[in-house]
């Protein structure tokens, strides 16, 4: 159990990444908090997961983009499992495809909320526990579609890269307080994200993946997330870590 006595948060925690994130996170024995938005079911079904495995855990309901909602989650978990160590910042809502001449700026409103704006307040809420711990880590699920853009994405594609930037920055600040801040992406995965594509369609994303020629699992993702986590990782910052199986490369 190497995470053992950390307390990690990770948002979107119901489903695909998230949800094989929290179910790693608490078998390596952090205690793990995570937000959801809209389904309770599931959450609960997570909760009793990790406790019936002997796990420290909670769900919460929070908007991501809500300030005041993520200050709640953030102290909740800081006083029920005593600090804060580790911030995964996954989120991110299913969104309809279009080219450049048919979306709205509310299209790139509402990226930019989601990914860059969900990590702004977690990072911003979360940076005095980390601080007082003496260090942690940071971790911003990103996208190959923000090193290979593809048609009908420009919105998504432009706040990946914003929360690129993002990611470096803050490795530069924060390292000093002994904070590392990393960026991990993973390709295309048979997620429920990733519903509205084809079978065909993620059968070819399979064909252009050069390891082993297939898409990956959010298992996968999950503990190559883990891994940026520990201690063996504590020279590795401002780094963008594929989890793609070299998808971006191809």
């Amino acid at each position: 159990m190497r995470l053992k006595g950390k307390v990690a948060l990770v948002t979107g925690g119901t489903r695909g990444i998230g949800n094989a994130t929290v179910h790693k996170l608490a078998a390596e024995g952090a205690a793990v908090g995570f937000t959801y938005l809209k389904n309770s079911e599931l959450a609960g079904e997570l909760e009793r997961s990790i406790a019936a495995g002997g796990g420290k855990v909670f769900g919460m309901k929070a908007d991501i983009r809500s300030a005041a909602d993520i200050r709640a989650f953030v102290e909740r978990a800081a006083s029920e499992f005593g600090g804060i160590d580790i911030v995964i910042n996954n989120a991110h809502h299913a969104y309809q495809a279009k080219l450049f001449e048919e979306a709205s700026w509310e299209d790139f409103q509402r990226e930019f909320a989601q990914l860059v704006g969900g990590p702004f307040n977690l990072i911003q809420a979360a940076l005095p526990h980390l601080k007082k711990r003496g260090g942690g880590s940071i971790i911003n699920v990103g996208s190959t579609m923000a090193r290979a853009p593809r048609l009908k994405h420009s919105f998504y594609v432009a706040a990946k890269r914003a929360l690129s930037g993002l990611t470096e920055a803050l490795a530069l600040e924060l390292g000093p307080y002994g904070v590392r801040v990393n960026l991990l992406t993973p390709g295309p995965l048979n997620t429920e994200h990733n519903a509205s594509h084809s079978a065909e369609k993620m059968k070819k994303f399979g064909e252009e993946t050069p390891l082993r020629g297939r898409i990956g699992t959010p298992e996968e993702v999950a503990d190559a997330l883990v891994l940026l986590t520990l201690d063996e990782a504590r020279l590795i910052t401002g780094a963008d870590v594929l989890a793609s199986g070299g998808f971006s490369i191809a």
